[in-house]
Formats: C-alpha cells, sequence, structure tokens
C-alpha cells in the first residue's frame, strides 16, 4: 500500500515546509523509483545524444594525437583484456583452494571470503564479457577505423566481423567489470581502481578503434553486470572483503604448498619408471630361455 501510495504522490506538487524535501532530494527520490523501461529508453536518449555531439569529434581527436600518446593509451587498455584478470583469478582460486585442504594459519571465514571475491570477479569478467561479444556481433555496427567515410549511425546486422563489431565495446564492458569488482573487493582503494577502469574503457575512444558511445554503452553494460553479481551473491551470505597482503600471503603459501605436492608426485613418478626399468632391463637382459 505505501508503495502505491507513493506512485500516486512521487510526481504531485510537494510542500517544502510540510515534507522537509529539497528539489534535489524529489529527484533523487524519484530517480530510484524509475521502473527499468524507464532507465533503459533514458539511457538510450542519452546515447543519442553523446551519438550526435561527440562521436565525430572523438574519432578526429583520436587521428591527431601524439603517437606517445597513443602507445601509452595501447598500455592502459590493456586492463580491459580479460585474459589477465580471469587467469590470475584461476591462480589464486586455485591456490586457495589448496591451502583451504591443508593445515594453515587462516582463519576459514577469511578463505571463504577470498574465494568468493575470486568468484566475483571471474562471474563479472566472462558474464559480461559474453554478453558484450554476443551484442556487438547481432548489432553489426562499423568501426570508425573502417574509413574516413564511415558514418556514426552505420549498421551490418549479424554480420559477425570484427570490422562490423563496435557495439557496445568489449574491452571497455570487461574493464568496467573488473574495475567494479575490485572495487568491491578492496574498498579502501576503490577509487583507484574505478579510475583505472574507466580510463581503460575510455582509450578505446581515443586511440579510434571505438566510437565514444560504445565505450559508455561497455561501461554501462559491465556496472550492470557486476552489481548484479554482487547483490546475487551477497543474497547468499557471501562476502568479499579480503586485505591485499592476505591475498598474497594465501597465495604464496598455495605455490610452496603446490611445488612440494608437485615434487613428491614428480619423485615417485621417476622412483617408478627406474623400477619399470630395471625390471625390463632384466627380462631383455637375460634372453630367451634355451631349448631342452
Amino acid at each position: 500500500m505505501k508503495h502505491e501510495d507513493f506512485r500516486e504522490t512521487a510526481f504531485a506538487p510537494r510542500d517544502p515546509e510540510a515534507t522537509g524535501t529539497s528539489p534535489l532530494g524529489w529527484f533523487a527520490t524519484a530517480a530510484r523509483r524509475q521502473g527499468r523501461l524507464s532507465w533503459l529508453v533514458t539511457f538510450a536518449c542519452a546515447l543519442l545524444l553523446v551519438a550526435v555531439v561527440a562521436d565525430g569529434p572523438v574519432r578526429q581527436l583520436a587521428r591527431s594525437l601524439d603517437p606517445s600518446v597513443v602507445a601509452v593509451l595501447r598500455a592502459v587498455t590493456q586492463f580491459g583484456n580479460s585474459a589477465w584478470p580471469v587467469g590470475l583469478s584461476l591462480l589464486f582460486l586455485a591456490a586457495a583452494t589448496i591451502v583451504s585442504r591443508r593445515p594453515n594459519p587462516f582463519a576459514p571465514e577469511a578463505l571463504g571470503n577470498l574465494r568468493s571475491a575470486l568468484i566475483l570477479v571471474i562471474g563479472s569478467v566472462m558474464i559480461s564479457g559474453t554478453i558484450a561479444s554476443l551484442t556487438k556481433n547481432m548489432i553489426g555496427r562499423a568501426r570508425p577505423p573502417m574509413g574516413p567515410d564511415t558514418q556514426v549511425f552505420e549498421f551490418a546486422m549479424m554480420s559477425f566481423r570484427a570490422s562490423w563489431a563496435s557495439f557496445p565495446s568489449g574491452h571497455a564492458t570487461t574493464a568496467t567489470a573488473c574495475a567494479i569488482a575490485l572495487a568491491v573487493i578492496f574498498p579502501r582503494q576503490a577509487f583507484a581502481w574505478l579510475a583505472i577502469g574507466l580510463t581503460a574503457a575510455l582509450s578505446r575512444a581515443f586511440l579510434g578503434v571505438h566510437w565514444l558511445t560504445d565505450c559508455l554503452a561497455g561501461i554501462a553494460l559491465g556496472a550492470l553486470v557486476s552489481l548484479t553479481l554482487r547483490r546475487w551473491m551477497e543474497a547468499r551470505q557471501h562476502k568479499f572483503q579480503v586485505e591485499p597482503a592476505f591475498v598474497l600471503r594465501v597465495s604464496v603459501l598455495g605455490c610452496i604448498l603446490a611445488l612440494g605436492a608437485g615434487y613428491r608426485l614428480t619423485k615417485e613418478a621417476v622412483r617408478r619408471a627406474g623400477r619399470f626399468l630395471r625390471r625390463a632391463a632384466t627380462r631383455f637382459g637375460n634372453g630367451p630361455a634355451p631349448r631342452p
């Protein structure tokens, strides 16, 4: 009933003295009550306006950048490469799993938080990257480098070619998803991770490989996937906050345990191989038994 009453009165004139709410506060309240379709239409209109105003000028700026600036941007944009966060997270997850199965000085809850954090990173990057890849191939927007006559709104839907897979940017999507996941895991370094993620995402437009609106759409998609996955996991009692030093200690101990286990397995394999070779040498050295 309370929710229905708000819908009836949310946009009705209010008396500031009676409610004590400023116009900005009223706008924030109304924004929180918007439906998903309303937000989708608002975002689409905003992207359209940005495309009209900024996509062309940003492409021209990208073509005029100094080579040294381009080199820096190429290094920054690697943050959006999904291989490194997924690969490192899988290695850290393997280390945490090895440590949790052996006697260790760490609290079980802390190791559980670390596993949840790594799953958040892997899931955010892989889910958002998969959605972005499928979406941009189906939409089929032309990339800016295709030629000087490439238009801002030029499409070849379902082409499944790299030159026609611009919207949304995959790098921008995964960079944002990874940055938000890391900001959730390391809240004391949240601003740093978000700054790195946004810089990497927008670098795709300044490198001239994507339109600015491709990057903005990728940022929105990456944020949506990462925050949705976080909410889904938190509803199932997952916790993510860990300290960087704890991650390092667990990783080092996991590597030591893995190396020790590998050494023992190798030693056992060598011992069995030697036994087999000695038996084979003895059998073939004696030769066939003489006939009576």
